[in-house]
């Protein structure tokens, strides 16, 4: 008998519901379809949360995901791609700075960008935009070799070696 207002099940969507469970492609999958198979056989969502070892709440989820749209919508939502957010033009702007000269952190570059294309962007998503151009913004070395050199008795390291 259908609890919580579960639509009527059918042995294929219950033999479905198996295969995911068994074979899902994530852990969140094979949850999902085992807190679906179990409000078929239990009483409550306390007793199916005690049985999967998850929290009341992450039980009603997974049953209203799965009442709104069926097995489809146990799966993981897309996530928007980072061009999508970003935008082509954004994108541009980003290749046409590093081309002029990659003398700028990311912070400022985000900012750069913010006024150029009126996208605000964090510099996590400027450092992803320069992977995907092929660039890398590291925050610089720091060194003190010009005041190692400035002292008479220096002598440079030797080729190969393995001091830093």
């Amino acid at each position: 008998m259908p609890v919580w207002e579960m639509p009527p099940v059918t042995a294929e969507e219950l033999a479905a519901l198996e295969r995911d469970y068994r074979y899902g492609e994530s852990r969140l999958v094979r949850q999902r379809s085992q807190i679906v198979r179990l409000a078929y056989a239990l009483e409550t969502q306390v007793e199916i949360a005690r049985a999967v070892r998850c929290s009341v709440d992450t039980v009603r989820r997974a049953l209203a995901r799965y009442r709104a749209g069926g097995r489809a919508a146990l799966r993981r939502a897309r996530q928007v791609s980072r061009a999508g957010r970003t935008g082509l033009n954004w994108q541009r702007e980003l290749a046409e700075a590093m081309r002029r000269g990659p003398q700028a952190s990311a912070p400022l570059l985000a900012r750069y960008l913010a006024e150029r294309t009126g996208v605000a962007v964090s510099e996590r998503t400027v450092r992803r935009g320069l992977d995907l151009l092929g660039y890398v913004c590291r925050r610089p070395t720091w060194t003190v070799r010009h005041k190692a050199e400035a002292e008479a008795d220096y002598l440079p390291k030797a080729a190969g070696s393995e001091r830093s």
